[in-house]
């Protein structure tokens, strides 16, 4: 499944959070001015860093735990293996246009049947947790997608005395970006004869309108593998320590 080409071609009346409302104004409406229009996005390079995906052929999956403050979802494994998928480019210091990961409805289903229901009953993200039983890894790779990225035009109103009401939306641009997924397959389960399906998970970037929710702008990033080194506990280690020179 490597190097093919996957489209989804998503257009963007429905990745707004809500519709934008009509304005309207007590007085009549003053002149306007639009914003000036953000540069389209050069196409991202497909040169994926981090690890060859390939290496989790063969492992279990035990836990999935998706971080509630940045774009990662970490695997957990049954030879005590860890390993992130992460955004490329993505500095959790200077974060710039919000960015997050998304997945298949399939891989979602998985992640919310072991989320904790007391989170699910929050109305909470699924944040993950451990599997009730593990998945084996058949098949994993990079795969090159296209989506449709799009920018609104907002318009802003030269009277501050006098704002409208709501927002208002110029001119939308469209393009077409490219970037990387990771995609893989689970072993069928024991006594399922439907075939194993592909999981993908791959990574967007959204602005938002602040006053009414309307997607403002929305395009895609590269994802990539990263194995996550387990430090030792010093707490463990010390009572340990402790332990032996009591005996």
């Amino acid at each position: 499944m490597a190097g093919q080409t996957r489209g989804r071609n998503r257009s963007g009346s429905g990745s707004g959070r809500s519709t934008s409302s009509s304005s309207s104004s007590a007085t009549p409406p003053s002149p306007t001015t639009p914003t000036k229009p953000r540069q389209m996005p050069q196409p991202l390079r497909l040169n994926s860093i981090g690890l060859d995906p390939s290496i989790l052929v063969g492992k279990t999956l035990t836990t999935i735990r998706r971080s509630p403050s940045h774009p990662a979802l970490t695997l957990h494994f049954s030879d005590n293996t860890s390993f992130q998928i992460l955004v490329d480019g993505y500095d959790p210091v200077h974060k710039g246009v919000p960015k997050e990961l998304e997945m298949d409805d399939g891989f979602v289903g998985v992640l919310e049947a072991c989320t904790a229901k007391s989170e699910r009953q929050r109305g909470r993200s699924a944040s993950g947790g451990k599997l009730a039983k593990g998945k084996l890894i058949t098949a994993c790779a990079l795969i090159r997608m296209t989506d449709k990225a799009f920018e609104r035009q907002k318009i802003q109103d030269e009277d501050v005395a006098w704002p409208r009401l709501a927002p208002s939306f110029g001119r939308e641009s469209k393009w077409d970006q490219n970037h990387l997924g990771l995609a893989f397959k689970f072993a069928p389960s024991e006594g399922d004869d439907m075939p194993s399906r592909w999981h993908c998970v791959w990574a967007t970037l959204a602005e938002y309108d602040e006053f009414v929710g309307t997607c403002t702008f929305r395009s895609y990033d590269d994802v990539y593998l990263n194995k996550l080194e387990r430090t030792p506990r010093k707490g463990r280690s010390k009572q340990k320590l402790r332990n032996g020179q009591r005996n």
